[in-house]
């Protein structure tokens, strides 16, 4: 048994386990991922504004979960590197097939992880499992159904692969989870499946993503002159987030603007590594990657929005889109694709404009537009920083999950 585990084991046997009178009862989240996603900056989120008085959270991460590296354990919160061989876990969703016989070498690779798990729920015993991650919702709820825990999954994702769609109906109907979706474009794509769904936005730290000067070093980092046009999209390097369109639609940008910078934020997933190279690609094809700045993944998001004069996400049926409310926080006018829960976040012409991602002519003709006029990108800025405080704070994202948790355990 892994020393972490005897240490939680030895915790819920001195009293610490869900049943002991007075203390809060304990969530298991699990979380697959090694590098860091949305999906993993939410859970981070979540157990920093988790109210202790209400609930003990025990995280089943990842080994060398990139998402937890050099940052202290939250307060009260146990973890526990359950899954030690992720590879079963981090197969593209669209090599999943559609029957269990095209499925049978992948599903033989989760084995070693689901086991692990249950191991891990079984001698644990939380009140229920959050799983946090589409490729662990089959896997976490099937460990706690065999052990008999409630499992809640929070969908992130906008399902357009047949083969991913299908296994998570499949297991869906088999398991009867809960589901916290982040949208209502998200919530929708279950409604078939007639299980309780509540819609809860993702939230952000707002004290963290406020208004200002960026930081002094960040210009001179990136070659920046004093008023120099910034464009700046921020999102992991994937086809659907719109960069190659995005790229597309520079050159005309740089015609009205020929100093402006597109800055790119972010880094793809392992097996997509090539990706930015076919990006950086197009880019010399076009001859403006002289006017690009890659940046990989960065932590000082806040700094860097602050840096930039539009923000920027053409992605299609994006679930959510939590870059576009750190943007409207900081205060940043916003374009973002038509689709997906991107129109629950952001209206066309109060806090940005919202267009057709897969179109690179009118993704430049909102740019230009809004490096043309200052003043109403301030106004959009602003309004858009307005809505942010609203409808967007991580404390109140937080209370209302704790608050999916009472209903779900009350007797």
């Amino acid at each position: 048994m892994p020393p972490d585990l005897r240490r939680a084991q030895a915790m819920m046997a001195k009293g610490h386990n869900r049943t002991k009178p007075g203390l809060p009862p304990l969530v298991a989240y699990v979380d697959h991922a090694t590098d860091v996603g949305g999906a993993e900056v939410s859970l981070r989120l979540l157990l920093q504004h988790l109210d202790p008085e209400r609930f003990r959270a025990l995280v089943l991460h990842a080994e060398g979960a990139a998402w937890l590296k050099d940052r202290p354990p939250l307060e009260g919160a146990t973890y526990l590197p359950v899954f030690r061989d992720t590879a079963g876990l981090h197969a593209p969703r669209d090599e999943i097939s559609t029957g269990m016989l095209g499925n049978a070498g992948k599903i033989l690779r989760t084995l070693g992880p689901a086991m692990a798990l249950r191991g891990a729920l079984r001698r644990t015993r939380p009140a229920l499992v959050h799983s946090n991650t589409l490729k662990c919702h089959v896997i976490a709820g099937m460990a706690a159904w065999s052990v008999g825990l409630p499992i809640i999954w929070h969908l992130r994702d906008i399902l357009r692969e047949p083969g991913a769609r299908a296994m998570l109906d499949r297991a869906a109907r088999k398991l009867k989870p809960t589901i916290i979706a982040i949208s209502q474009a998200v919530a929708k794509e279950v409604e078939h499946l007639g299980l309780p769904v509540e819609v809860i936005h993702n939230g952000v730290p707002l004290d963290d993503f406020t208004p200002g000067e960026p930081r002094a070093d960040l210009r001179h980092e990136f070659g920046l002159e004093n008023g120099q046009p910034v464009v700046m999209i921020v999102a992991r390097l994937t086809p659907w987030k719109g960069h190659r369109q995005l790229i597309e639609a520079m050159p005309a940008v740089l015609a009205r603007f020929p100093d402006a910078r597109l800055v790119i934020v972010g880094g793809p997933h392992f097996w997509e590594g090539d990706y930015e190279d076919e990006l950086k690609a197009v880019a010399r094809s076009m001859n403006i990657h002289r006017a690009l700045i890659w940046t990989g993944h960065r932590e000082d998001i806040a700094d860097l929005l602050r840096l930039c004069d539009v923000f920027v996400l053409p992605s299609t049926d994006e679930p959510f889109g939590r870059s576009i409310i750190e943007a409207m926080a900081v205060g940043k006018p916003v374009i973002a694709g038509n689709s997906g829960g991107v129109p629950e976040i952001c209206t066309h012409g109060v806090c940005g404009q919202l267009i057709d991602p897969k179109d690179p002519g009118e993704l430049a003709e909102a740019i230009v537009s809004i490096l043309s006029d200052p003043v109403e990108a301030a106004k959009m800025g602003a309004r858009g920083r307005d809505k942010a405080h609203r409808l967007f704070d991580a404390q109140v994202t937080a209370e209302r999950v704790q608050d999916v948790y009472t209903r779900l355990l009350a007797p």
